[in-house]
């Protein structure tokens, strides 16, 4: 969701700090599962891509509910993420191999990064002149 005058530098700013971020948890998770493919880049922006959508129509969704959507998109964003980092593992990972008690364990560790890389994205917020996004 755009905040301030100008959020286009926020949204470069957020989307690179993501796709960088999961990029990394690819690589990790790469060996974790002890893989060379997917390439960690095309997860991490796979992933990236997965959060907008979701988000923004989370977003959208909760304004036609309720008009404290802020409120409620924040205690609806850990269900939210697990679900994203679930379905992303699982196609990227999971689907020849499937087991629920790990793509549960890594979906949870993913919720963890994915609340770390918001760290740097709303510090951005504080050195970004004209706006940011948030999602």
């Amino acid at each position: 969701m755009p905040l301030g005058p100008s959020p286009t530098i926020g949204l470069i700013a957020y989307t690179t700090i993501k796709v960088i971020g999961y990029s990394w948890v690819g690589w990790k998770l790469n060996q974790c599962y002890q893989k060379t493919n997917p390439r960690p880049y095309l997860f991490g922006i796979a992933r990236t891509v997965l959060g907008l959508v979701v988000g923004i129509t989370s977003i959208y969704i909760l304004r036609k509910i309720n008009s404290n959507q802020g409120a409620i998109f924040l205690i609806c964003l850990i269900p939210i993420r697990f679900f994203e980092w679930f379905i992303i593992i699982y196609v990227f990972y999971e689907r020849f191999d499937f087991s629920f008690t790990r793509l549960s364990k890594y979906s949870l560790v993913g919720i963890i990064f994915s609340f770390l890389f918001d760290i740097p994205v709303i510090a951005s917020i504080l050195i970004i002149p004209g706006g940011y996004w948030v999602c």
